[in-house]
């Protein structure tokens, strides 16, 4: 029996102005579906689309034309406050760029998805506190992104990720950022988040990562030109 379809991307276009009458078709006509507790990657090359792609299926932006299903629930027309709500409930995100606030303590930082989610302040201190401590930094909860090596700010977007316990991690270039033997426990953090029943979606250029997934999605001129 065949999972249940989490994310579908049906027919997404995505097209930008750029001056008075010229467009560009950064997606076209891209269509995908990922089951619930799959591992998935999405490879391709520099101009591909990728990052339009991660946008879509994070519910980061909407389609010029074509839809997009969260299960089941088409949400392509949503406005902005909405999905974020969505994307805040379902969707744990980790950045090649960490995209950690450097004001704020490691602890702060992964407490902060928590707040806008409405949940309360001694949940989310004690839930922050587990997370890090689940990622090796137990002991470096009050130190700030500055101070920590990259390895170290990625365990913490991880935990960020895993704040509101979403059912899909979306992985934009994980490793990117990392040398080889960090990145090297980074994917063995997602492959076990994976074992634990999440679905993993994950973005990257490298072939020898990409082969960590299940299965792998090419993308090229803005749609999916081979799967495997």
């Amino acid at each position: 029996m065949k999972r249940e379809i989490i994310i579908k991307l049906d027919n997404v276009w995505k097209t930008y102005r750029m001056g008075k009458n010229n467009y560009v078709h950064a997606l076209k006509g891209m269509s995908l579906e990922v089951r619930k507790g799959e591992f998935i990657a999405i490879m391709g090359p520099s101009g591909s689309g990728k990052s339009s792609a991660v946008n879509m299926i994070g519910c980061l932006d909407i389609p010029t034309k074509g839809n997009i299903f969260l299960e089941k629930h088409n949400i392509s027309h949503l406005h902005e406050s909405d999905l974020a709500q969505i994307r805040g409930r379902k969707i744990g995100f980790i950045f090649q760029q960490f995209n950690l606030i450097n004001t704020l303590t490691a602890l702060e930082n992964v407490k902060l998805p928590m707040i806008f989610q409405g949940l309360e302040l001694e949940k989310r201190e004690a839930r922050a506190r587990e997370l890090l401590s689940n990622v090796g930094l137990g002991e470096r909860i009050n130190h700030r992104p500055s101070e920590l090596s990259g390895g170290q700010q990625q365990r913490v977007a991880i935990a960020r990720a895993l704040a509101n316990d979403p059912e899909v991690i979306l992985a934009d270039e994980p490793t990117g950022n990392l040398d080889s033997k960090t990145g090297s426990i980074m994917m063995e953090y997602l492959k076990k988040l994976h074992k634990e029943g999440k679905t993993i979606i994950m973005v990257t250029h490298d072939e020898k990562i990409a082969k960590t997934a299940e299965r792998t999605e090419y993308l090229k001129d803005g749609t999916i030109v081979k799967s495997l």
